[in-house]
């Protein structure tokens, strides 16, 4: 998944404590650099809108869903 605003370790330790909050996530392996997350995940418990609409719900624009607005600005300001 793109994940433009995933600028650090930071930033990617939150999408990821997010993502362990769902049933059904098996892992979540970010690359800082190209900015991307690769999820895997149990298909039968949850689909690909599930983990954008969780990731864009605590503020990072994932794929072509956009961040929540408050959720952005309550970010670490160089997760923005």
């Amino acid at each position: 998944m793109k994940v433009p605003q995933m600028k650090s370790l930071e930033c990617s330790k939150i999408i990821q404590g997010a993502l362990s909050s769902i049933e059904g996530i098996v892992s979540a392996e970010p690359d800082i650099e190209n900015r991307t997350m690769s999820i895997t995940y149990n298909g039968t418990k949850l689909g690909i809108k599930n983990i954008e609409y969780l990731i864009a719900g605590v503020g990072f624009d994932v794929n072509d869903e956009q961040g929540k607005p408050e959720a952005k600005a309550a970010l670490p300001a160089g997760c923005r």
